[in-house]
């Protein structure tokens, strides 16, 4: 008899990161042979919350349809919803809940839900943490996460900065190890380099990108500073910038034309739908995450699904996910220095070096690989 899953978490219509981990989980254990189904949100964040255009994905191609399998009833503002969702997963039976952390706003709803499942007794509490605490740490962060999560009998971690965060709040409690998917639903193979490139007008010999939602702790800043010193050497370089702001985007547009960069830059300021993703890592030398703090990153995984090298910065769980000098180059956060000089180096050496095919056999360590060890773990 098969054994059910109930993964609690943003699902589609929503977009972003949580919603693309949440698809990809269900595909993972539902081809696992397991049977899945997700409760999801019916209110994400309230309007007056949320700084972007839109919450929900307006993409032509759903890479990962399960929409019959998932229930939106958490209004995350709606204590009532709260406890219907509940009812919804021990009525469902399920022999584990996957629960998605990620911020402690949610804290509330989710600590409530996982309170009822675990009076009921109704199966294994797991909770897939993404970040401990928000990339924004708020102040009740720490506070929201260890209460919540008290409530769990399993975590899964996706990176070993995480897993030590959680065996030091809960030591008496298995965490399993895994890492976020490699995201290559987004790679069809159709498009190149040039054709892509063609698409974009950019007509320069190398581009360096930044992808995705550009937010304070990202660094872009550092980024569009250190570019002058990338062009010091790769004068033909195109600087692309591609997400939707969640600031004001002023910020960077000013500081693009006093770096006098406006030339070189290509600043395509919104949220790429599944279907175009594609065009924009092929059109790059190398993806560029200059951030000033992370747990993990979904754009690694983006940029190692189209067999991009990248430039990372040394915060939190980031440097796990790069072999140095193979799949691209770690440095330290805030140094403009050193950031130009690890993206020259790889434009410099992707006329010699594969970095291709050590993204390729680097990725086939990554990724959702031992699931069925974990699940057999908290479900057997």
């Amino acid at each position: 008899m098969k054994k059910r899953i109930v993964i609690v978490g943003p699902a589609w219509p929503y977009r972003g990161g949580q919603a693309l981990v949440e698809s990809h989980l269900y595909e993972t254990l539902s081809k696992l042979g397991y049977d899945c189904h997700t409760v999801s949100y019916s209110l994400l964040y309230p309007s007056i919350l949320f700084p972007g255009t839109t919450q929900f994905d307006k993409s032509g191609v759903l890479h990962f349809d399960h929409r019959n399998r998932i229930y939106r009833l958490i209004n995350s503002i709606n204590p009532f919803s709260w406890i219907r969702a509940a009812w919804k997963i021990r009525d469902l039976k399920p022999d584990a809940t996957v629960i998605i952390w990620w911020m402690g706003f949610f804290g509330p709803a989710l600590a409530t839900i996982a309170w009822f499942l675990k009076q009921w007794k109704t199966g294994k509490i797991v909770f897939l943490v993404e970040n401990f605490i928000s990339h924004e740490k708020r102040w009740f962060d720490n506070l929201s996460a260890r209460r919540t999560m008290a409530y769990g009998d399993h975590y899964i971690s996706e990176s070993d900065y995480v897993t030590k965060q959680l065996v030091e709040a809960f030591p008496d409690r298995p965490v399993h190890k895994t890492t976020l998917p490699v995201y290559d639903c987004y790679a069809t193979g159709d498009g190149s380099k040039e054709s892509s490139r063609a698409s974009l007008g950019i007509t320069s010999k190398k581009v360096v990108l930044f992808f995705g939602y550009i937010r304070p702790y990202k660094g872009l800043d550092n980024l569009i500073r250190a570019f002058k010193d990338i062009q010091s050497q790769h004068p033909d370089t195109t600087l692309l910038i591609v997400g939707e702001c969640y600031e004001d985007k002023s910020k960077y547009t000013d500081l693009i034309a006093s770096e006098g960069l406006t030339e070189s830059t290509v600043f395509v300021s919104e949220y790429v739908p599944n279907e175009d993703v594609e065009r924009y890592f092929l059109a790059a030398d190398v993806v560029c995450l200059p951030y000033n703090s992370a747990t993990q990153s979904g754009i690694i995984m983006m940029a190692y699904g189209h067999r991009r090298p990248i430039v990372t910065t040394n915060v939190g769980g980031l440097a796990e996910f790069v072999r140095e000098g193979k799949t691209g180059y770690i440095v330290p956060p805030g140094d403009l220095t050193q950031l130009a000089a690890a993206v020259n180096r790889v434009l410099t050496e992707g006329e010699t070096v594969d970095f291709e095919s050590h993204v390729a056999e680097f990725t086939g360590e990554l990724g959702h690989k031992n699931l069925e060890k974990v699940f057999d773990a908290i479900t057997g």
